[in-house]
């Protein structure tokens, strides 16, 4: 499977149309490879990137306390595996 769609190119779409960037999302079931972006605008927030596909984009809506257990949650893993790799 071929993925055209460019997550850069998603991310200053996203930001061009007032929505700030809070971070990387493990797990998510929606999302291509399970890795997503959540996106903060006037209180809205949204897991925003390439759908499970591959060929469409993921726009859902989450709530603030979702988006920042699962935020939290997905930085711990990121740092340990960081940690992991540099030893």
């Amino acid at each position: 499977m071929k993925n055209n769609i460019v997550i850069e190119v998603l991310d200053k779409q996203m930001q061009k149309k007032g929505w700030k960037f809070l971070g990387p999302i493990l797990h998510y079931e929606k999302a291509f490879k399970g890795q997503a972006s959540v996106y903060e605008k006037k209180g809205k927030y949204i897991v925003y990137g390439i759908d499970k596909s591959g060929k469409d984009i993921l726009n859902d809506s989450i709530s603030k306390s979702d988006a920042e257990n699962r935020l939290k949650k997905s930085l711990i893993e990121i740092s340990k595996f960081m940690l992991q790799k540099s030893i």
